[in-house]
C-alpha cells in the first residue's frame, strides 16, 4: 500500500461546504477547509478528482509504488480571492457614485461572466489540484 496525503487549501468561498473526493471514480471521502487527510491506496496507476455541487477538478493523474507517498494541493480556483472583493467592491461604487454607474457596472458584468464561466461551461475546472514537491 501507498499513502496519499492531501491538503486543502484555506478558501472563504467555499468555507463551509467539503469537498467530495474520489480516486479511480470511487468515493473516498470529503474534506473540509483547511484539513489534510490521508488515505491509503493501492501500488499502480490512479486517478484523483474532487468535487462540490455540480462543480469539480480535472482527473489528476499519478503513479505509486511501495512505501510512496504522495502530497496534493486542492482548492478553489485562484482567482476567487480577488474575485468576490472586487465584485462587492463595484457593487459599492455603483450605489454610492450615480453619475458612473454604468462604467461600475461594466466592472461588475466582467466578473461576474467569469464566474458564471466556471459555473456552467468550466464547471470541470472550478477546482484545482496539483502535486506538491517534496523538498
Amino acid at each position: 500500500m501507498a499513502t496519499i496525503k492531501i491538503k486543502r487549501t484555506n478558501d472563504y468561498v467555499n468555507a463551509l461546504r467539503d469537498y467530495r473526493l474520489f480516486i479511480d471514480g470511487q468515493k473516498i471521502g470529503t474534506i473540509g477547509n483547511n484539513q489534510i487527510k490521508e488515505f491509503d491506496i493501492p501500488i499502480g496507476q490512479h486517478s484523483l478528482s474532487a468535487k462540490i455541487d455540480w462543480c469539480s477538478s480535472p482527473d489528476f493523474s499519478f503513479e505509486t509504488n511501495g512505501s510512496d507517498s504522495k502530497i496534493i494541493l486542492l482548492g478553489a480556483i485562484r482567482s476567487w480571492r480577488w474575485l468576490m472583493p472586487l465584485i462587492s467592491i463595484s457593487i459599492v461604487l455603483a450605489l454610492l457614485l450615480k453619475d458612473v454607474s454604468y462604467y461600475i457596472a461594466a466592472l461588475v458584468l466582467i466578473p461576474l461572466l467569469y464566474i458564471l464561466y466556471y459555473l456552467t461551461i468550466g464547471r470541470k475546472n472550478f477546482l484545482t489540484i496539483e502535486e506538491l514537491k517534496k523538498h
